[in-house]
């Protein structure tokens, strides 16, 4: 199966997300911007099949998203990343590591990203 098709699989599963989760880091280009942590929306969708969880009413089986949360706001509170793709990138990681998912779509918003602007914004899908 080519990416492409695992990429539209995707709807087949189950998702459980987390929206705009309100974090700081440190992030940018810009020798100003590495000075202090700037505020920045962390959105994840975690793929998987949470009938298991369903059936039984059990947390252990599913994501438990209150935790994730947790883990979101320590990695991007640690990280020293350039670039929001980077830190994406590594948010993504961290789920498909941890946890019992198949994909997982990151989403990152830079509210000071473009001063012209409501911001600068970020959105990949990895897959296991």
């Amino acid at each position: 199966m080519s990416e492409l098709e695992r990429l539209q699989s995707l709807a087949l599963f189950d998702k459980i997300s987390i929206v705009k989760l309100r974090c700081s880091g440190i992030i940018g280009c810009k020798d100003e911007e590495r000075l202090q942590p700037q505020v920045l929306h962390v959105s994840l969708d975690a793929y998987l099949c949470t009938k298991a969880a369903a059936a039984a009413d059990d947390l252990g089986l599913t994501v438990n998203y209150a935790q994730l949360s947790k883990e979101l706001l320590a990695l991007v509170s640690a990280s020293r990343f350039k670039l929001i793709e980077s830190l994406a990138d590594a948010i993504a990681k961290h789920c498909l590591e941890n946890y019992t998912i198949e994909a997982v779509r990151v989403k990152i918003d830079k509210p000071a990203g473009i001063a012209a602007a409501v911001g600068a914004s970020v959105e990949i899908t990895r897959l296991k």
